[in-house]
């Protein structure tokens, strides 16, 4: 199995004015306005091959704009993947579905990867009975909103599209390229080596500075900014 870099995910207190932020001061373009989404608000801008989401999750909000995670992309079927990266021995949640303007997914919180993932109850188990009555219990909007209640202070995750995330990533442009993700992993930066992640992606791991998404250096010649604790350069 390998695994590549699908999205970035900014925590924010106001997801529409720093996603409006993330699209002037970047020139990227949006890609889905925030939407209302099992319990969070979401919106996305696209850079090259990623997306940057900008997500409000949580009872309580934080100061500023946080890297708060990422998101992988397999190249195998949810459920195999889910059982290939418990195998590594990372807990992950069971597989949850969520929709938005038409469009559905799935996802998996990995455990293991970033400092003090969101709390959702994962294991290491080969998934089974209790993953998919877990995933039943995640579509009760209910549910949802408790199991987010308490975001923790990062998220990793890996998704699987039920729609054509080509084509409609597409509709809106590819914007400035990401060629360089950095991201802090602190004590866990042996764990993201044993991961077979793909050779060209632009994650660049690291020991040392805060965890979570730290710099993304885009394609461009536009002056540097920051949003919130989240740096962007250009190249």
């Amino acid at each position: 199995m390998r695994l590549a870099l699908d999205h970035l995910i900014i925590r924010a207190a106001d997801p529409e004015a720093t996603l409006a932020e993330l699209a002037q001061r970047a020139g990227a373009p949006v890609l889905a306005e925030v939407e209302e989404v099992a319990g969070m608000a979401s919106g996305i801008v696209r850079a090259g091959s990623i997306d940057i989401e900008v997500l409000r999750i949580g009872a309580e909000p934080p100061e500023r704009p946080l890297g708060y995670g990422v998101g992988l992309l397999a190249d195998l079927p949810l459920d195999r993947a889910t059982a290939a990266v418990r195998r590594l021995g990372f807990p992950t949640s069971a597989p949850a579905s969520a929709s938005a303007g038409g469009r559905k997914w799935r996802a998996v919180q990995v455990h293991g990867l970033l400092p003090r993932p969101l709390k959702v109850p994962a294991s290491t188990k080969p998934p089974g009975l209790a993953d998919r009555l877990a995933g039943l219990a995640a579509k009760v909007p209910g549910a949802a909103r408790l199991a987010t209640k308490d975001p923790g202070g990062s998220m990793v995750v890996v998704t699987e599209y039920g729609f054509d995330a080509a084509a409609w990533r597409a509709t809106a442009g590819s914007g400035p390229a990401a060629l360089e993700v950095h991201v802090g992993a602190a004590e866990h930066l042996g764990d993201w080596q044993r991961l077979q992640l793909d050779p060209d992606s632009p994650l660049r791991l690291k020991a040392d500075g805060p965890a979570g998404v730290q710099k993304v250096v885009l394609e461009g010649d536009r002056e540097p900014f920051a949003v919130g604790d989240v740096a962007f350069e250009f190249r």
